[in-house]
């Protein structure tokens, strides 16, 4: 073979056969993390809550206490209770906050929970993160009854360990309280677990805490809404995590 020839060859196999890459090592993936904290609504089932017409009700109720404002006029399920509990909670009347607000809440949930889906794969893959060792949590602004009712009906409930609703916490994501509770009962710092969501509540309420975050696709907030709130990662499948 002259030496014109072996450059030849050499060229054509270049071009069939790709470059060698490294095998990961099977404990990568997981090096970073020693624990996942999810949302529920957007991550681990599709968006069900329908947003325009339970926002009408919430802001009457909110007015009904007597609460104005652009807090209340301009913002969403989530940032009007906090809004209203930095108010109310000064003056003792978290209580009245509950009574008032939480029944139309936990309707707009049951709505909701009629038509949920689990993303695929979901719980194939909180199975996943527990058997590779991870510790898997949740924190979700949904309440109680509807979340508990959606982790048994889709097989998720064995593997979250703790799970925080808002009926849990006085102030919801994008707050920090559900997120820092669970760090406190795993005795974790933040830079060792990751959040995974699908809105701005959840990469502002992981920041709040110090944790890291991923962000799914097709969930609440679309790619361009999150522009001034970048997440650390984009993917869109949960098996990405791994």
């Amino acid at each position: 073979m002259t030496r014109r020839d072996w450059r030849l060859t050499g060229a054509l196999t270049a071009k069939i056969l790709p470059p060698m890459q490294p095998t990961p090592s099977p404990t990568a993936a997981h090096s970073a993390f020693k624990a996942v904290l999810f949302d529920f609504e957007g991550t681990l089932v599709d968006f069900q809550w329908q947003l325009e017409s339970a926002h009408a009700d919430l802001r009457a109720a909110y007015a009904a206490l007597g609460l104005a404002g652009d807090a209340f006029a301009q913002g969403n399920y989530a940032t009007m209770w906090n809004a209203a509990a930095d108010r109310l909670a000064a003056l003792g009347r978290m209580d009245e906050l509950r009574e008032s607000l939480c029944p139309i809440y936990d309707r707009w949930d049951a709505d909701a929970l009629t038509r949920w889906a689990p993303r695929p794969g979901a719980a194939e893959v909180l199975r996943q993160l527990s058997d590779a060792g991870l510790r898997v949590g949740m924190v979700s602004n949904v309440g109680r009854a509807a979340l508990a009712a959606a982790l048994q009906r889709f097989g998720f409930a064995e593997w979250l360990k703790p799970v925080v609703s808002r009926d849990e916490v006085s102030r919801m994501k994008p707050g920090a309280e559900g997120i820092l509770r669970v760090l406190a009962e795993w005795q974790l710092a933040a830079d060792e677990v990751l959040f995974v969501g699908d809105s701005r509540a959840d990469v502002r309420g992981a920041r709040a805490a110090g944790l890291r975050v991923a962000i799914i696709r097709g969930g609440e907030c679309s790619e361009a809404e999150l522009a001034d709130d970048p997440p650390d990662f984009m993917i869109s499948r949960l098996d990405e995590l791994a």
